[in-house]
């Protein structure tokens, strides 16, 4: 077990206020403590904590661009966006309490102007990363993971999410399970689809999934063509919220009973989710969390704290509501 300033304090013979004052070199000690702390600090090994002593000096305030592709940029703009609005409230009320300042900036205005760098969405891509990277300034991605690239990233884990939802429908004897997705350079959407194919294939069972271009929203033609080639599946496993309830929207408007006919699970449990009839069963990503420990693993790398890249993956939490049997 590591040393702590108290371990010192007590070898030294002297209060934890003058340990401080010897590691910080700022205030009177005698040269006898001083010798003191010190051979106490070597017999010990102790190691202070820079974000410890960042966090009780609060001299540093960091300037942080929160990088965003074009689309997300618009809608984070006018906090319209359900998930990653959630997502940057978290990243706020960090830097309110830490001596942070966040600027949020489009991709392809990106500056070299900021201290580091939180870079979000989908639509961030290894080059932008890279740029970032050989200017030598830290960046933390969320909700995206980048293979090969080594940078620090936060994001849900979907993959988890994905087999424990489908063994979920498979338990109630559904097996005719769809999934639709979005894009799949999108990392949160590829580890969500690969859960649902290695659960289909643990059982059995043949996978078949349709990508939905949410922008464009091509849901009324995917259905259609779910429907005229696969036949009525037993359940929809989509891949987002809003994916799940256009595809419950469609079905429903062509007659089909949720959850009586269908059963339909969403992810992300944005607040529209509840409010559909019926209401959706999702998987909740704690969206402000994300933000937060983002922003505090920025912080430890600003202030030269544990380096080495690290993903961080948060697990998800299953929600049942009524568009499940």
């Amino acid at each position: 077990m590591s040393a702590k300033l108290s371990d010192v304090a007590r070898l030294a013979e002297v209060s934890t206020a003058t340990v401080s004052r010897v590691l910080n070199k700022s205030g009177y000690v005698s040269q006898k403590s001083r010798e003191k702390v010190l051979l106490a600090v070597e017999e010990l090994e102790y190691s202070p904590s820079r974000v410890a002593s960042y966090l009780a000096s609060r001299k540093l305030t960091f300037n942080i661009g929160i990088v965003a592709g074009k689309r997300l940029f618009r809608i984070l703009s006018d906090k319209s966006d359900q998930f990653y609005t959630i997502v940057l409230n978290g990243i706020e009320a960090f830097f309110r309490s830490n001596n942070m300042r966040g600027e949020l900036i489009p991709i392809d205005e990106f500056s070299n102007d900021f201290d580091g760098y939180l870079m979000i969405g989908g639509e961030i891509k290894e080059n932008d990363v890279r740029s970032v990277k050989n200017r030598g300034k830290p960046v933390v991605l969320i909700d995206q993971y980048l293979a090969g690239v080594k940078v620090d990233c936060v994001v849900s884990d979907g993959y988890d999410g994905a087999i424990y939802g489908i063994r979920k429908l498979l338990s109630k004897g559904l097996k005719k399970i769809v999934n639709i997705h979005g894009p799949l350079s999108h990392f949160g959407f590829k580890d969500r689809y690969d859960g649902y194919v290695s659960a289909m294939e643990s059982a059995g069972l043949l996978p078949k999934a349709f990508e939905f271009d949410e922008e464009n929203d091509n849901m009324s033609p995917i259905i259609d063509l779910l429907l005229s080639r696969y036949g009525l599946p037993d359940a929809v496993f989509g891949c987002n919220d809003t994916a799940a309830i256009r595809a419950l929207e469609e079905l429903q408007a062509r007659g089909i009973r949720i959850p009586e006919e269908v059963s339909i699970i969403g992810f992300d449990d944005i607040v529209s989710s509840s409010a559909t009839s019926p209401s959706l069963t999702t998987f909740k990503i704690f969206k402000q969390e994300m933000g937060v420990v983002a922003s505090r693993r920025l912080q430890s790398l600003l202030i030269g704290s544990e380096p080495h890249p690290t993903k961080i993956s948060l697990f998800t939490e299953f929600i049942q509501r009524e568009s499940t049997s």
